[in-house]
């Protein structure tokens, strides 16, 4: 076949038409830029909580070790040195984390000093008999960790040397390495879900004493992963959404393009595009030999063909008792089949695509790669990509160094051998959301590896000497997330739990962009945040950034608290400090006279528990009703001499007899019982209900007076928008349209979270059914003498996802006591009902 001409770099760049599936696995990706941001400043003074903990302090600099380790037994701590490996140490680093463990008899945190010196460009990399320690000394607290349910007691803080604003300022990038450790700390809470990170980010001109004060008080104070100290003030970082410069060179017929990997996956599908839209020559690479069917024939075998040798070689496995094996070679033929299909699809279309056997960690093996292209190379490619899934107490030292290797040993091979060229277009590096958020359970070596890669390629955008030819060569990180079904994806479904996926035909588009462009830097691709969610993770997403999503994530991080014990799929104990001062709508409503909570307010902290201890991988269970709601009214209030209040709420969770999942949730302040409530979760998604709308008003209906000032309970309507009421002049019925609320109005927090429930629709129900309830309402079930009311209760709630989007019309029984919220359409015609309460009482 002949090759076809060249499309011009518009029609290469334009962007795709994708249809995206409704159920959200794949969506959109908006890209991101990342910025230093000043925080706040901590108190001064080392951190409380480090009373009596068991800290050990691992590699680094003596110096810098005695100085962390003096400001840490000042502060109460017990501090456990582990010193860093010996020069040219290879192993022993699992038997020396043990005995220091032993010793202890406890560790209830690490503080990582890891590399220190400045990298050296020319020399040993130096950071694998580090790398390793850490690991091994991560290891032998595992059995002690995994278990501890106190979401407080557990830490893990890396010191990295990245200038202070984690590698984004003008800062110099002294040790990229560090990297590595900031990657392993973020997924850690995936292996140990209550181990509480900071990554400390420092500049060499921190001295010692300096670095053991700041360490002392950033411990104990958690929420953002990464901050840095730069010139006296505190960093954190922020995403920016930023489109990409405008391309500044497209390739031209004949010009190479070289890949570490490339033969398959995302790699292979980046090398069809630039050899076939702009007619370049790519060079894609790879540890193995060149297939060969005619030595291996599977190779070219069909599908069916292949489930059959497949199944045949099973079989033969199970009768000798060699089923791992040869799963191992059958998965490394599965490999193989495609690398051969793809090379001869390109052939066959009349593309140059070239493939070379290379390992990409072998310095000479790279230096013939980086030849074979000649004197057209264009661009750099660092695809190539080794990643082990298997959780922290499998981590061999062999498959830990094999993965960083493949990422960042490849990665100063590659640079390396186009030194001493002439500036290339581009060197792009293929890195992962598993670096910059932490990765899945068994990804810490590999989302290590990819936040290393980052930060080497920030500090590589820095070195001026990178090339020898005057202009420098842009070279830039691309973090993705997982591409749809396509590329190094052990099981794609778990992967949509931490992330959606992005449309391979978008996220080439967005590839050849960041390739043409001329820029450098990391550029992170995001879709949406997934469900797989835990405490100490929530923690770490900053709130005041551009991240898709981040409003319904500052309503869990604000609706979360602070963690207190957690056992994941079981249950969650968590503390929330209420500044009246920062809650309008205490001063909307009042319980006898004095600001109080509101009771939707506590419905809504009540319900985000349930979402927190849901079973394992139970995503598909949905909310469906909030019963045995019992509310102390009189606990509700933040009066004058209690403008703030402590809230304790606990959750537990436990299966039904009828399948369903039931969560007991509990708000306690200062050891009195505010509120208890059970929640409903079911698998089965019932049809939204429908019901035409009853004749309300039709025959006559009387205005509802609103209570009386200074009464037992009472509604201002500054933060709450306020429905009028009537009553049906025959039928006795109530019923008025509550409006949508805005919880800006309510919370003083920014973003304002956002909440599941319909806070000023059901802030308006409960203002009726006490309406009809009150003293003089003449109602059933009336409550004695105003402002001896006590209790609130109701035993079913209900409410569709849809209630808080639009007006409610509330009907209600005579006596406030069962409800029903539609939406509301033409009248005899059938509309949506979004919320049902029954057996409401004020007692």
């Amino acid at each position: 076949m002949t090759l076809k001409e060249p499309i011009t770099l518009a029609e290469a760049l334009a962007p795709p038409v994708v249809d995206y599936p409704q159920d959200g696995s794949v969506r959109p990706v908006r890209r991101h830029v990342w910025e230093p941001v000043e925080t706040a400043a901590l108190p001064p003074g080392a951190a409380p909580g480090l009373r009596g903990r068991s800290i050990a302090v691992v590699g680094g600099r003596e110096a810098t070790a005695a100085a962390v380790a003096a400001a840490l037994t000042a502060a109460g701590a017990a501090v456990h040195r582990l010193a860093p490996p010996a020069e040219g140490q290879r192993g022993g680093f699992a038997e020396a984390a043990a005995a220091l463990f032993a010793a202890a008899g406890r560790i209830d945190g690490i503080v990582d000093l890891n590399l220190e010196e400045p990298f050296d460009r020319s020399g040993p990399d130096g950071w694998e008999a580090p790398f390793r320690q850490t690991v091994a000394m991560l290891q032998a607290c595992f059995a002690d960790w995994i278990t501890e349910t106190d979401a407080v007691r557990l830490f893990y803080l890396p010191v990295t040397w990245l200038g202070g604003r984690m590698g984004f300022g003008a800062d110099r990038v002294e040790q990229p390495l560090g990297g590595l450790w900031a990657g392993l700390a973020k997924g850690l809470p995936r292996e140990v879900p209550n181990c509480n990170i900071r990554i400390l980010d420092l500049t060499a001109e921190h001295s010692a004493e300096e670095i053991g004060e700041l360490v002392s008080r950033e411990l104990y104070r958690w929420g953002a992963f990464e901050i840095g100290h730069h010139g006296g003030r505190r960093y954190s970082l922020r995403a920016r959404h930023a489109q990409p410069a405008p391309p500044v060179r497209a390739l031209r017929p004949g010009d190479t393009v070289v890949m570490s990997g490339g033969g398959r996956g995302i790699g292979y599908a980046l090398a069809r595009s630039l050899a076939e839209e702009f007619g370049a020559r790519v060079v894609v690479s790879g540890r193995g030999a060149v297939p060969d069917a005619a030595a291996v024939p599977a190779l070219a075998f069909d599908e069916r063909e292949f489930r059959r040798y497949r199944d045949e070689r099973l079989r033969e496995a199970v009768a000798a008792r060699r089923v791992p094996q040869v799963r191992g070679e059958l998965e490394k033929l599965a490999q193989e089949r495609e690398l051969w299909a793809n090379l001869v699809a390109a052939r066959e279309d009349g593309l140059r695509i070239d493939y070379v056997q290379c390992d990409i960690t072998d310095p000479e093996q790279v230096a013939r790669l980086v030849d074979e292209a000649g004197d057209r190379l264009a661009g750099v490619v660092h695809n190539a990509g080794v990643d082990v899934p298997v959780r922290l107490p499998g981590k061999t030292e062999q498959i830990v160094s094999l993965v960083v290797r493949v990422k960042v040993g490849g990665f100063l091979n590659l640079l390396r051998a186009v030194a001493d060229r002439p500036p290339l277009a581009f060197f792009c590096s293929v890195g992962s959301l598993t670096g910059r958020w932490g990765g899945m359970v068994g990804q810490l070596d590999y989302g290590a590896a990819n936040e290393a890669l980052s930060r080497l390629g920030l500090w590589a955008s820095q070195d001026g000497e990178q090339s020898g030819r005057g202009r420098r060569t842009p070279v830039s990180t691309v973090c993705w997330p997982t591409w749809e079904r396509l590329g190094m994806i052990t099981n794609y479904e778990a992967t949509l739990r931490y992330m959606s996926a992005v449309d391979v035909r978008e996220g080439l588009y967005h590839w050849k962009r960041e390739l043409f462009s001329g820029g450098s830097g990391e550029s992170t691709f995001i879709g949406d945040v997934g469900p797989a969610m835990l405490p100490s993770v929530l923690r770490g997403y900053q709130q005041d950034t551009g991240l898709p999503g981040i409003e319904r994530l500052a309503a869990s991080r604000y609706y979360l608290g602070e963690p207190l014990d957690f056992r994941p799929y079981a249950a969650l104990t968590t503390e929330h400090p209420l500044a009246a001062g920062e809650l309008p709508c205490c001063d909307d409503f009042r319980v006898g006279g004095e600001p109080a909570l509101p009771v939707s307010l506590c419905l809504e902290y009540l319900r985000a528990a349930g979402d927190w201890v849901l079973p394992e991988n139970g995503d598909q269970l949905r909310f469906a009703e909030l019963r045995g709601l019992d509310v102390d009214l009189a606990a509700l209030r933040v009066g004058p001499g209690r403008r703030t209040a402590v809230l304790t709420r606990h959750a537990e969770g436990r299966w039904a007899p009828d399948g369903g999942w039931l969560v007991a949730v509990t708000l306690e302040r200062e050891g009195r019982r505010l509120a208890t409530a059970e929640l409903v979760y079911r698998a089965d998604e019932s049809p939204p209900e429908q019901a035409v709308l009853p004749p309300t008003g039709a025959l006559g209906a009387e205005d509802v007076a609103p209570p009386a000032p200074g009464g037992a309970l009472g509604w201002s309507g500054h933060a709450f928008r306020l429905a009028a009421w009537q009553r049906d002049a025959v039928g006795g019925r109530l019923y008025g349209r509550a409006e949508p609320g805005r919880t800006a109005d309510l919370l003083l927090a920014s973003p304002a979270p956002g909440s599941a429930l319909p806070l000023n629709q059901l802030e308006n129900l409960l203002r009726a059914a006490w309406l009809a309830q009150a003293p003089g309402a003449g109602a059933a079930g009336a409550t004695g003498a105003a402002g001896r009311v006590r209790r609130l209760t109701v035993e079913r709630l209900s409410v569709a996802p849809s209630a808080g989007e639009g007006t409610v019309l509330l009907v209600g029984t005579p006596d406030g006591r069962d409800w029903t919220g539609y939406h509301p359409l033409e009248l005899f015609e059938p509309c949506p009902v979004v919320l049902r309460v029954t057996g409401l009482r004020h007692h």
